[in-house]
């Protein structure tokens, strides 16, 4: 790149990462002093009580519930603020493999506020797409569950690096170590952010999005949905799902090419950003890339197979929303 290109090139990756991060911050902050003072009340033990069942379902203990929780309802980067922060209550490490399913639950579900209301903008029901995604991520983990310990693999415990995690201190050390990890987070998203730039520069981001073409078309996603749908699973939900809520208002899309996209892309979106976050948090790669992939395909084709005798109308009553329906029968 020649001087004025690299200016424009780094201009560009530090604006979106002050975006981001005041995106972020906004949504962090608040989360990160409620679970402090979860902590402090002594309120942890009843969440996760409450949500035992389902943690143990996938292997975990019922304290990582909250890590989740956290994802859900802010993103990737306020669940894994909440494992630094619950690990040392933890009564016993984490295994690799428990690390593993965690992530990948997180990864699977996250950012729901934000996430699941772009897939309704696309036309797909909010509590369609919220539990695709929520009970998808519970029966991913319990698979990964039983492959790792049929398997027997990744049962060594995780040594979570020490300058993530912070023993129950006050809260002027508290708010310092909090400080330090946003800090971290800034550093992590603006060298992810440099990463996928360099990837679209280069042209790699061409050549893996003629890689999935073949692949997509055969679940039965059209043509006009291929690309979208692409750009969603490799650069995240939010570009594919906006660029998919566009099209959807300029010409006539069938309700099940944009829900088929939708329900791959929920369960397996931005390979590249989130992905490499997670595994660089300790999560191995055979759940997170591997078995994701398979299960976000398997899921979306048993959709394609239990639909295909299904009219579009019927379709759209059961999982589109009712504006999808009306343009539907107005385009008609």
């Amino acid at each position: 790149m020649k001087g004025n290109s690299v200016v424009e090139f780094f201009k560009y990756c530090i604006k979106r990462t002050a975006s981001a991060c005041w995106i972020l911050f906004k949504l962090m902050i608040p989360v990160s002093i409620i679970i402090r003072l979860i902590q402090e009340f002594g309120i942890l033990p009843y969440i996760s009580g409450a949500l035992e069942p389902v943690m143990g379902l996938v292997g975990l203990p019922a304290e990582t519930a909250i890590v989740w929780m956290s994802a859900m309802v802010v993103n990737i980067y306020g669940g894994l603020l909440s494992l630094f922060s619950i690990y040392p209550s933890l009564s016993e490490p984490l295994t690799h493999s428990q690390l593993t399913i965690l992530l990948t639950m997180v990864i699977v579900a996250h950012n729901f506020p934000v996430e699941v209301s772009i897939a309704r903008k696309t036309g797909v029901k909010f509590m369609v797409m919220f539990l695709i995604r929520f009970l998808g991520a519970i029966a991913l983990g319990a698979i990964l569950n039983g492959v790792y310990s049929l398997s027997g693999t990744l049962q060594e415990p995780v040594e979570m690096p020490e300058f993530l995690v912070a023993d129950h201190v006050g809260w002027g050390e508290w708010a310092l170590n909090e400080l330090k990890n946003y800090g971290l987070i800034i550093v992590v998203i603006f060298a992810l952010v440099v990463f996928v730039r360099l990837l679209e520069v280069i042209g790699f981001m061409k050549f893996i999005n003629k890689m999935f073409l073949p692949l997509l078309g055969w679940l039965g996603i059209s043509e006009r949905m291929l690309p979208l749908t692409v750009i969603g699973m490799t650069m995240g939900l939010a570009y594919g799902g906006g660029l998919i809520v566009e099209e959807s208002t300029k010409i006539e899309v069938r309700p099940k090419d944009i829900f088929f996209s939708m329900t791959l892309m929920g369960l397996f979106h931005s390979i590249f950003e989130d992905t490499i976050l997670i595994i660089g948090a300790g999560a191995h790669w055979t759940g997170v890339i591997l078995i994701r992939a398979i299960f976000a395909f398997a899921v979306t084709y048993i959709f394609v197979l239990l639909t295909k005798k299904m009219d579009d109308k019927k379709f759209a009553r059961i999982f589109m929303t009712k504006s999808f329906q009306k343009r539907m029968s107005a385009e008609k």
